[in-house]
């Protein structure tokens, strides 16, 4: 069993590159999932030496070489000229461990604050910035220029995508956010169902009627709010009662899937896409057809987040289920807030290798507490 480790780069950088590595090392890890490209964030790292809170906007934490057009990854304040990412990637290259990209792709306010006409656009034609929208061509030329750099370096073994999609919903939260109506599962799917300008084009190409789609979609918004429709309604229910959306959730899945062939033919390097981060099955959400995407992809990390083995490994089956013969990689959570002693983090790692997860990546070295480092060791020692 393969074993890696999500980790920020300032948590190296504040630690020390060399003796950050050194610990990873000692406890048994194999490879570094490095934050390249991230998402607006809030961290809290308990054994920090330099800082305990880290704020950034969404950013590179590498120094951008390609052309790349409309949007480019912006590098973090924080490293002024500095390369975090080549730095990290220098250091592991001297050991026996390898590193690979963690890349978010369109989950990226401050580049959608600044080009909200490329961003996602709900049923009442507001902008998201939260989300960049994939079914633009200068999002799909950001996002494959994004993975080609990073293929590029030669510093990778592995490109983690995460958020190459629709992202769903509200984007999971915004800062201070002032939401006093019960969405619901059906009301946060339809609030960040795209309707912009290139999505309307495709779909309208394809011979969906559009209009009719969107008008659906407002009404059922607009019921939810009222409490008029049950926030309870699964949203899949909805979407086959109503043809014209489904037809337009197909259109997306295609451009998706086709999204994905381009980037598979620039890149070497192994790619892999996260699924789970609602419910494994779930990824039509987002726009992900799974069977279509495994041709383009060498695996899925199933996120599982959770703190009962069984759980953990029910996620693990059901990915397999839905995509066999793609393998499945397990996401597992050990910190005290999930999973609350060694004991529980060694059940969870049996049970998600046993269920056939041929690799382990545990979240997240940085905001882990040092106990939860000696859980890993001691969870993945039988599996050595």
């Amino acid at each position: 069993m393969d074993v890696a480790i999500w980790a920020y780069p300032w948590d190296f950088v504040d630690g020390g590159v060399e003796s950050s590595v050194d610990e990873l090392a000692a406890i048994g890890v194999d490879e570094i999932n490095l934050a390249t490209n991230y998402h607006a964030v809030r961290s809290f790292a308990p054994d920090n030496p330099n800082r305990r809170s880290y704020f950034a906007r969404a950013s590179a934490y590498f120094q951008p070489n390609e052309p790349y057009g409309t949007l480019e990854p912006v590098p973090a304040e924080a490293m002024g000229d500095d390369d975090w990412v080549d730095d990290v990637a220098a250091t592991v290259a001297e050991t026996d461990l390898s590193v690979n990209a963690w890349t978010v792709g369109c989950h990226n306010s401050r580049l959608g604050l600044a080009n909200p006409t490329l961003t996602i656009t709900s049923p009442y034609g507001d902008s998201l910035p939260f989300g960049l929208c994939p079914s633009q061509p200068a999002v799909q030329s950001y996002l494959t220029t994004l993975v080609e750099e990073l293929d590029g370096r030669d510093a990778f073994d592995r490109i983690e995508l995460e958020a190459f999609d629709y992202v769903h919903g509200s984007g999971f939260g915004w800062h201070h956010e002032k939401v006093f109506v019960e969405r619901g599962a059906l009301g946060e799917f339809l609030l960040g169902l795209c309707f912009c300008e290139a999505c309307r084009e495709n779909a309208a190409a394809a011979g969906v009627d559009v209009d009719r789609a969107r008008a659906a979609c407002v009404t059922a918004l607009d019921a939810i709010s009222a409490r008029r429709l049950p926030p309870s309604l699964e949203p899949r229910e909805w979407v086959r009662a109503h043809p014209a959306a489904e037809a337009y959730l197909r259109c997306r899945e295609e451009t998706l899937t086709d999204l994905f062939a381009t980037i598979r033919a620039r890149t070497d390097s192994a790619l892999g896409y996260y699924v789970g981060l609602l419910e494994v099955g779930d990824e039509w959400l987002f726009g992900a057809d799974l069977d279509a995407l495994a041709e383009h992809v060498d695996y899925y990390t199933a996120i599982a987040y959770e703190s009962s083995p069984e759980a953990a490994a029910d996620r693990i089956r059901i990915a397999t289920e839905l995509t066999p013969g793609t393998p499945i990689h397990a996401g597992v959570h050990p910190g005290p807030s999930v999973a609350g002693d060694g004991e529980t983090v060694r059940e969870i790692v049996d049970a998600v290798v046993d269920a056939g997860a041929e690799r382990v990546s545990f979240y997240n070295y940085g905001p882990l507490p040092k106990r939860s480092l000696e859980w890993i060791e001691s969870a993945i020692d039988t599996h050595r």
